[in-house]
């Protein structure tokens, strides 16, 4: 994998990146659980370089921590391949979460921003950064541990959808671990149709072995790839740097770093290892079929449009 990234940034981080996979591991097995299957992907991604300025592209938006708009139906948490579209000009604050790690949600449940950039969008399209966000940005809940399904359901329905848009450029925000998997298979199928993409997360190992197009690697805790809460100008910075790596890849895998630092004795790394692995607790919520709402007036603002 290519590696483009701010080397003096690297010298700063005094510990290396979450091993996200092997955390798993090693939770599943000390729970009794047989190993989850990782996708590891065996070929290099299909890679096509941007046309024409950024300045002049159609940009899509596919954040996968199970966005929705209240009033629309929530996820649910068993494989759950059905994806959301988000008008663009939808408050933030209308934005709220239904997805099976929800240990991941409680700051993007206060600033939808930090998994679903839609303001750092915005600001970027004003500004001229982008030629236009597509009218609908999309959602799903990214935690499907069936790889068949991904590909099987939820990949076509969004291609068609972001076919639907006329995108040039897809930027994709995963969150939990099977999230950054899912992320990249889907960065991959569209990169194959000629829709240029770049995944902005926040687990580098399996950023690393999804193989995406490019990647733009976000060194904060899951819930925040695109950056810590109420933070706009930071949110900004990392999805403008992320989208500059649109442009300025220049091979397949491209992978860059962003200089930001969560705090400044990374101790957040220490406490992730210590609850996500051996011996700590299985925070995932059961998984079914129902619907889970955020709040009770969620379910009732979506059974009042579901009757209508």
């Amino acid at each position: 994998m290519a590696t483009a990234g701010n080397s003096q940034a690297e010298k700063r981080c005094p510990m290396e990146p979450i091993a996200y996979m092997q955390l798993t591991r090693e939770l599943y097995a000390s729970h009794g659980y047989a190993p989850y299957g990782w996708r590891q992907a065996d070929s290099p991604p299909p890679f096509v370089r941007l046309a024409k300025p950024l300045s002049e592209c159609r940009l899509g938006m596919l954040g996968t921590a199970g966005a929705y708009v209240m009033g629309q139906v929530a996820y649910y948490y068993k494989d759950d391949t059905s994806y959301r579209a988000i008008p663009k000009d939808t408050p933030s604050e209308r934005i709220h979460f239904s997805h099976i790690t929800e240990n991941y949600l409680p700051d993007p449940r206060r600033d939808a921003n930090c998994v679903f950039p839609i303001d750092a969008l915005r600001a970027l399209e004003a500004e001229g950064v982008i030629g236009s966000l597509a009218d609908n940005l999309f959602s799903c809940m990214g935690g499907v541990y069936s790889q068949r399904r991904v590909e099987a359901e939820l990949i076509p329905a969004l291609t068609a959808a972001f076919q639907a848009e006329r995108v040039d450029a897809v930027l994709l925000v995963p969150m939990c671990p099977v999230c950054h998997q899912t992320a990249c298979m889907i960065a991959r199928h569209l990169e194959g149709l000629g829709i240029l993409t770049i995944c902005m997360g926040s687990a580098f190992d399996i950023l690393k072995a999804g193989r995406p197009p490019r990647a733009s690697f976000v060194d904060f805790p899951l819930g925040h790839s695109s950056g810590k809460p109420f933070d706009r100008a930071g949110q900004i910075g990392l999805v403008r740097r992320a989208l500059a790596g649109l442009e300025s890849a220049c091979e397949p895998e491209s992978f860059f770093i962003a200089p930001d630092q969560w705090d400044a004795d990374e101790q957040w790394k220490a406490d992730t290892r210590k609850k996500e692995g051996a011996g700590g607790e299985d925070q995932r919520k059961p998984r079914d079929t129902v619907p889970q709402y955020q709040t009770d007036e969620d379910r009732k603002l979506a059974e009042a449009a579901l009757a209508v």
